[in-house]
């Protein structure tokens, strides 16, 4: 269970944060940008996420959250357990950026 019970969600906006990441990235793999304004979009995306969460699981949370809401159609099947899976390593290993890099 990536909350444990009991206890709520902030939001999924992580979710539109970690696309607007990844769209920064392909943007630039894509030629449409160069690599300071893909980087202005990705701290941008970082800075507001640090406004709306308290740390890195509770991004995680409204992350996974998320996907499973745009990809798995509210059955929260396959897509539930993937992230789970990887929700659970990135709160658990030492050598986890979640663990080792500060949220703010």
């Amino acid at each position: 269970m990536i909350l444990p019970i009991g206890r709520r969600g902030r939001s999924v906006l992580s979710w539109d944060h970690g696309r607007a990441a990844d769209m920064a990235r392909w943007g630039l793999a894509a030629r449409y940008c160069d690599p300071a304004k893909a980087e202005r979009a990705v701290v941008r995306a970082g800075e507001v996420s640090a406004r709306v969460y308290r740390s890195w699981e509770d991004f995680g949370a409204g992350y996974a959250i998320g996907r499973c809401l745009h990809f798995d159609e509210e059955e929260f099947g396959p897509w539930y357990t993937e992230v789970l899976d990887i929700h659970k390593t990135l709160t658990t290993d030492p050598e986890s950026p979640w663990l080792t890099v500060p949220w703010q």
